[in-house]
This record gives C-alpha cells, structure tokens and sequence, in this order.
C-alpha cells in the first residue's frame, strides 16, 4: 500500500519480541544467552534478553538486547520521488514505540544490493535533513541493511562486532523488523551511520574529514574520486598531503623521518588489517574499495575505517593479500610488515576470548521467528540456516587457520637466511635461494620465482593446453580474478575460453580437473546487460551447460561465469581462480 499513512500498530516492539523470540527457544539457547551476558568484556559487553522494554538509548537500540520495531510512513508524493530519484533525501515519517519523527528524511541506498521500493530495499535515514538538530536517542541517523546479500543474516553483526573488539573504529548493530506504510518488508539490520555523532563517540577530535572509497578510490588516485561525508573542510587539501606522502618511497608516512611525522595512527591501522583478514573482508580494503578514512586534525593521524561487510565471512583470506594502498605498501616494507604480524598475533587472542558462539545463538534467537516471517527475504529459510552455520564455523576457526601463518618472526624479527633482502613471512618462500623471492622475475622454468604460489604464472609462460574439435585450450592454474584472468590471456594473444558445445567443455573440464578441482573462469559473461550472457567476443552460446540453481539472477552483481565440477557458475567478477585462455 503506497501513501496515507494508518494508525499505528497497537502491540509495542518489545511485547511482539518477546512473545515471537522466546516462546519455543530452547533451554540451550537461553543457557547461551545467559552464558553470553556474563562473558565479555566491559567496553562491549553481551547484552541480555530479559524484558528490555524500549530501548532508552542508542546502546540498548544497537545492540543484541531486543528486536525494535520500526514504522515508515511515506506519502504518495515521497514515494513518486524515491521511485524516480531513490538515493535523494525525501521527507517521511519514522515511529518507534509510539514516538512518531515527522519530517525524517528517507532515501534508499546501495549498490549490489540496490533493491526499489517494490523489493526490499535497505533506507538510509536522517532524523535531522529536514528539522534542525533532530535525533533519535542521540542519533542523527541510522542505516538499514536488507541483508539481501548475506543469507545468514549475521555476517555484519559478526563482522563488526570484532573490528570493534580490536578497538577498530567500527559501528554498533542491531535488529529491526521494518514495517512501510503498515506493510511487513521484514528483518533489517540496523546500522550506526559514519557521522558526527559516531565522530564524537570515538575520536578525541570529531571535528576533521571523513572520505569514503566507494568506486575504488584509493591513495595512488585523484581525492577527487572519494566521496567526503563529514567534515567542513571541503578542499580536500589533508587528502591530497596524505596521498602525496603515501606514494613517496619509503615508509615515512607509517614512521615519519627527519622531515615529517608519520601520519597513520598504526594501532588502530594494523587491527584494521588484522580484522579484515580475521573475517574475510575480500570485498573491502584486503581488494582495494569499499572503506572509509578519517583524519583526526589535532592528531594529524589518519585511521581505517570498515565498509560492507555482506559478503565477509565466505571466502578465506590470507595475512598477506591486501590490495587497497597503504596495506599493500605496508606489507612491503620490512618495519611495517613485521609491526603487522606482531599486531596480528596479538589480535587472535582477543578474537578468541570472545564468546562468539553464544553471542551468534543470542543473535539468532532474537532474530529467529522474524527472520521466518519475513515476506521479502530473497532465499529459503533453509539456506538461512545453512548460511548461519558457514558463518558460525567461519568465525570460530579463523583464528586457528591463521595463527600458522604468522609464525615466520624469529626473536621479533624477520630473518633473511639468504641475504636476498625477503623474508619468509610471504615475500621469500625459498630462504635458501637469494633468486627467489618477491617481485623476482618468472622464468618458465616450473619454479615459483616470484613467490606469488604457482609457477610460470606470466604471460611469458605457456600454459598446459589441450585440443578439442580443432582449437586449442590453455590451462592456466593461477588464483587470479576473472577480471585479471581476461587481462592474462589477452597478454598471451588470446581470449578467456569460448566453448562451442557440451562435449567440448567437458573434455576441457576434464583436462582442468585433473591439475586443479576448484573453479576455472571462463570467457562467458552478462557484464553489458543482466541476464543477456555473451562470449568476449560478444557472440551467445548455442548451448546450455548451467549448474542446478544457476544463473544467479537473484544475485545481479554476479556477472562472470566459472566452470566448475564442469558446469557453469555465476560469480563475483572479483572472484578468484584459475582460468582457461583459447585462441
């Protein structure tokens, strides 16, 4: 129902939550909860469930202590708008626990997981767009997430939840069940915004800028290309001193040297690559996007902020993989590596010490019975329960998986047996030969030189290749993105793998499987227009040889097909894997 608004819901958000979360929950759960309450630490604790009423402030809201419910209320007029302009502010009215907010602004938001009006959308709110220093139990807005990525429905709060415990600037997170216009849309999470209030909460100056890399903005690009959100300095002249540092050799804008101060503040920094490998932020800084920066001005110090972590805790990440600037120069400088690894070797405990398996029963406890009811949730409440337990098991042996890779520091420092100027934290993986190491020179000789994890894996090598029905097919078992992988082939004077039937893919599959089991990209693709898949060469294929539940139309940011178990799978283009080249 689209418009006029109706009278307000008479059963208040914490009698539907208790009466929905714990009728039913089993003893071990509440056992859980309890457990969760009493084990962590002061500055987060775990909260408990016990009749909390209405949230009296924005810690009880943002937090496990109860599932709020939110009203929105949007007239014909905004509604028209938000179809025709969604990501512009329009006014609206927000109800909570019977206190009714007039004029709130309301937009929508998101990229991937953009969704309209008519789907489930994820609302950016601004109590204070259109009324002058108005907030919502201190807030001047709130995010909130249709979690229609994470089918798990807690990977953020998981993800955020332990930045926060590594003392990484990060938000706080609830739940909600959002209601529009009287109409169920379903479980959102509830997302502390990167504002002035969030400034004023964690940074002894919140008075300096805010920038956020949302198009893959980064130091070695024009700060014209972030996105600044706070602050009232809009030359962006602290952005620009910071980019110009970040790229003079050296490591002076970690440390300083005679001339400058460094200007990073590197607790903060490396718990925030420590954090992002912890929870497999793949999607974040570990790949270059999505993260915001802050620059404290009294301080002069720049920190790293978290961003859209819907798609943490999914794919493992190494120590050693960040691409985003500064973690990649970070991990190229010998100071700044092994300050790292020391940082990341103490994060592991705290991760440990927290009782994340309490807490993530607690979170689905509470979510549980909304999560069942929620009419717009784009996947089965099955595949909710399967996601649960992949992240669950994610989390509780990140720690475990990563120690092992940590352990290369000899007396606090990286040794360097022979004398190649590389050590064996990931740059040297050969310590007892000075020509192997990062960075060397790949030479086709079936020896991994540079260190990356495969050999032969240039250009300038061939890759083993296999003949079928008159064209040559060229297996090249190097974990690259299928953005890369179409860059590599065209290197080599040829194109991501064209297939022309089903016989011919799976004597290739074949070939493929017997060097590597896991995904190979393919040329195939519907990167010009959703759902229209084409070759590079921009020819259909005349066959179809999708996996059972492929395409994944319902996921539209996956537009990059792999082969994999000899079929086709639609994936994030960023995605990594081996890859097939033909001619």
């Amino acid at each position: 129902m689209v418009g006029v608004p109706m009278t307000a819901p008479t059963q208040h958000a914490s009698e539907q939550w208790l009466g929905s979360a714990l009728a039913g929950t089993p003893s071990w759960v509440l056992a859980a909860i309890l457990a969760a309450a009493a084990s962590c630490g002061q500055d987060d604790p775990a909260p408990t469930i016990v009749d909390p009423g209405p949230a009296q402030s924005a810690d009880e809201l943002l937090s496990l202590t109860r599932l709020s419910r939110f009203d929105l209320r949007i007239d014909e007029a905004s509604w028209a708008a938000l179809e025709a302009a969604p990501k512009e502010w329009t006014p609206g009215t927000f109800e909570y626990e019977g206190e009714v907010f007039s004029n709130v602004g309301i937009r929508l938001k998101g990229n991937h997981s953009f969704r309209e009006l008519s789907d489930k959308p994820s609302f950016k709110l601004e109590f204070d767009e259109y009324v002058q220093g108005a907030r919502f139990l201190g807030l001047e807005g709130l995010t909130l997430n249709n979690m229609v990525v994470d089918s798990s429905m807690l990977r953020e709060w998981i993800g955020y939840r332990v930045f926060r415990e590594l003392d990484v600037p990060a938000p706080r997170i609830g739940y909600a069940q959002v209601f529009v216009n009287d109409e169920e849309y379903g479980l959102y999470l509830v997302l502390e915004p990167y504002d002035d209030p969030f400034l004023a909460r964690v940074y002894d100056d919140p008075s300096g800028n805010l920038y956020e890399s949302d198009r893959s903005a980064d130091l070695d690009h024009d700060v014209n290309d972030w996105d600044q959100d706070e602050g009232s300095d809009h030359t962006r002249a602290d952005l620009l001193a910071f980019s110009e540092l970040a790229q003079l050799p050296g490591n002076a804008v970690f440390y300083g040297d005679d001339t400058t101060d460094g200007v990073v503040d590197m607790p903060r920094f490396l718990a925030f690559m420590a954090g992002e490998t912890i929870v497999g932020q793949f999607d974040g800084h570990v790949g270059g996007h999505n993260f915001f920066v802050y620059h404290e001005p009294r301080a002069d110090q720049w920190s790293y902020l978290p961003w859209s972590l819907d798609q943490a805790l999914a794919r493992r990440v190494t120590p050693y993989e960040h691409e985003g600037y500064l973690g990649y120069k970070c991990l190229h400088d010998q100071r700044c590596l092994v300050d790292y690894v020391l940082a990341f070797r103490d994060a592991l405990p705290r991760v440990r010490e927290l009782d994340l398996e309490a807490e993530i029963d607690q979170a689905i406890a509470l979510t549980d019975e909304a999560m069942r009811s929620d009419p717009r949730k784009p996947y089965s409440e099955s595949s909710v329960e399967s996601a649960r337990g992949s992240a669950r098991e994610y989390i509780l042996t990140s720690a475990d998986l990563l120690e092992p890779q940590l352990e290369c520091l000899v007396d606090g420092q990286e040794p360097d047996r022979d004398g190649d100027g590389f050590g064996p934290c990931f740059q040297d993986c050969n310590e007892d030969d000075p020509s192997v190491h990062f960075g060397a020179t790949e030479l086709c000789n079936g020896i991994d030189d540079d260190c990356s994890g495969f050999a032969d894996d240039s250009p300038d090598c061939e890759c083993p290749s296999i003949e079928s029905e008159g064209r040559t097919f060229y297996l090249c078992h190097n974990r690259i993105s299928w953005l890369e992988a179409r860059s590599y082939c065209e290197a080599q004077g040829r194109t991501l793998a064209r297939f022309e039937s089903l016989e011919q893919t799976a004597q290739v599959w074949a070939a493929a499987a017997e060097i590597d089991g896991g995904r190979w990209a393919i040329g195939l693709n519907d990167r010009e227009t959703e759902e229209d898949y084409r070759w590079l060469d921009g020819t259909a294929p005349g066959f179809d040889a999708w996996a059972e539940g492929q395409p994944a139309h319902v996921l539209d940011w996956f537009d990059c097909v792999f082969l994999r178990n000899g079929a086709w799978s639609e994936c994030n283009c960023i995605e990594k894997g081996s890859f097939i080249c033909s001619e």
